[in-house]
């Protein structure tokens, strides 16, 4: 008892203790958020689909379908307007939110994003639960920020939560991690990445404890892809995905333009997309809703070439109209079913130029990796994501190679990452007030950035900030001038409260590679 008393009494003066235990309190009210929130959009697609088999035919009944639906876009609209940072996916915001272009309003925002996604999910907008939950989760981290008062572990909090939204929403725990080191932070810190483990893993815990451990979509691989596939498949896959990942990442923007033009007023646009998501409810139900139902369609044989090719023009456009008018929702999910379908077009294809064999599975699963990493460029994290999805590490190769390749074909055609794009619409919020309080940024140093001792951080640094300390795995160094500074090191930097946004992407470009670097 005496050693354990002793341990407790040096832990519990450790910060790292804090924000693990903060991280998996975070983790577990995140994993309850995204399942309630994930049970409650079930609900609602459950009885909009009971809903269209029972209107059919009556006048009265599609007069109380479309008025639920304008109903719905109306109350979605009022939300968006009192909250602006609610609209869409969700991961920009957050990603804004940890370059303190913004501040969160957990009290508002996470309520209002809960019941905003669902009624946009639920009345069959092609839009994902995904970027919400990573939303979601991120709230709770903000809110274990105010009600902890720590706010040092301000970014700690709110990658664990994000890490664990898309774990529980997709039973994927190491793609949680890696999508929030690699999309988010594109770094990683021992500290930051063992909070991030803990938050992923707890809320996993609590989705597991409601819907069990089975896969999100029940894609079953009965055999691995052969080798001589990796070039006459895998290939063309990639390519593929890359072009079309970088069509997606264009139009989207391009969507959002016209849209705007077309309907200047807000909450026309979300009216709008309810109505016309309750007309093609009725027309062409398969491509609404985020697309688990469709990639369940698409995985059993016998769907023909022609009802391929319209599903994937059908789900591509609606998914780029759903997302332009601002809904609540994001598209995560709705990219995968893009990609599964372009799986399910592969193994249609293939055969006629003489590349026999029965891989729709394999290919539809490669499908959604490719596509997903040509929009989002996280190439890792659909590699993982997708191999968590398979439950089978033998498809692995596989995965890295078409992710790479759709990389590659993307980066090529000039397509930037979809959510660096959108998260340059975000307006960094206005400093209404002089707040002189320190607070620390966090600054890390990549591969080929040009500093390389203290010295060199200071004479980089714009004015108004200091150098506190050199972080190199666990340890935390006093910043001599002559002290060397290495890839991977973490800088804490000085700055006062109220310039902190205005100075934080100014200070992250010391740590970047240099213009010209490979690695730029």
């Amino acid at each position: 008892m005496d050693f354990l008393s002793a341990l407790w009494n040096r832990a519990k003066d450790q910060p790292k203790v804090h924000v693990y235990l903060g991280s998996a309190a975070v983790g577990i009210i995140s994993g309850l958020v995204i399942v309630a929130y994930r049970s409650i959009i079930t609900f609602f697609e459950a009885s909009r689909e009971d809903s269209l088999k029972s209107i059919t035919g009556s006048l009265f009944g599609l007069a109380i379908w479309f008025s639920i639906a304008i109903a719905a876009g109306i109350t979605t609209a009022m939300l968006t307007r009192r909250k602006p940072l609610i609209k869409g996916s969700g991961i920009p915001q957050v990603k804004a939110f940890l370059l303190r272009r913004v501040t969160f309003d957990w009290k508002r925002e996470l309520p209002f994003k809960f019941i905003g996604g669902s009624l946009a999910l639920g009345a069959g907008l092609s839009l994902g639960r995904e970027g919400p939950s990573i939303q979601l989760g991120s709230l709770v981290g903000s809110a274990m920020d105010d009600w902890t008062g720590r706010h040092d572990y301000t970014r700690y909090f709110v990658t664990a939560g994000a890490a664990a939204g898309i774990s529980a929403a997709f039973n994927a725990p190491l793609a949680g991690v890696l999508f929030c080191l690699e999309e988010l932070h594109r770094n990683f810190s021992p500290i930051m990445l063992t909070s991030t483990l803990i938050g992923s893993f707890f809320a996993n815990a609590v989705m597991w404890m409601f819907f069990g451990n089975s896969a999100v979509f029940g894609i079953h691989l009965a055999q691995l892809l052969p080798l001589k596939l990796y070039f006459s498949a895998v290939l063309p896959i990639g390519i593929i995905c890359g072009l079309l990942g970088s069509v997606f990442n264009h139009s989207l923007l391009g969507f959002q333009a016209r849209f705007k033009r077309l309907l200047p007023n807000e909450t026309h646009r979300i009216v709008a997309a309810f109505a016309v998501a309750a007309v093609i409810s009725l027309i062409f139900s398969p491509i609404t809703g985020g697309g688990n139902t469709l990639i369940e369609k698409v995985t059993k044989p016998g769907t023909s070439l022609a009802m391929i090719v319209l599903l994937i023009a059908g789900k591509f456009i609606f998914t780029l109209f759903s997302y332009a008018s601002g809904a609540p929702g994001g598209i995560f999910l709705p990219m995968l079913a893009i990609g599964a379908l372009i799986g399910a077009l592969a193994q249609a294809l293939l055969p006629v130029f003489g590349i026999e064999g029965n891989y729709l599975a394999n290919y539809i699963l490669l499908g959604m990796a490719a596509f997903f990493v040509a929009v989002v460029r996280a190439p890792i994290t659909g590699a993982v994501l997708i191999t968590e999805m398979a439950g089978s590490l033998g498809h692995f190769p596989a995965f890295i190679l078409v992710s790479v390749i759709a990389t590659l074909v993307a980066g090529l055609v000039g397509a930037k990452p979809i959510y660096d794009s959108l998260l340059e619409q975000i307006t960094p919020a206005l400093i209404r007030k002089k707040d002189s309080v320190p607070i620390t940024l966090h600054v890390p140093l990549m591969e080929g950035c040009q500093v390389s001792s203290c010295a060199d951080v200071v004479a980089s640094l714009p004015e108004g900030c200091i150098l506190s300390a050199i972080i190199r795995g666990d340890e935390r160094l006093f910043p001599e001038p002559s002290e060397e500074v290495h890839p991977g090191d973490e800088l804490q930097i000085l700055v006062r409260k109220d310039q902190a946004a205005a100075l934080k992407e100014r200070i992250l470009e010391i740590g970047r590679a240099s213009p010209g670097s490979i690695e730029s």
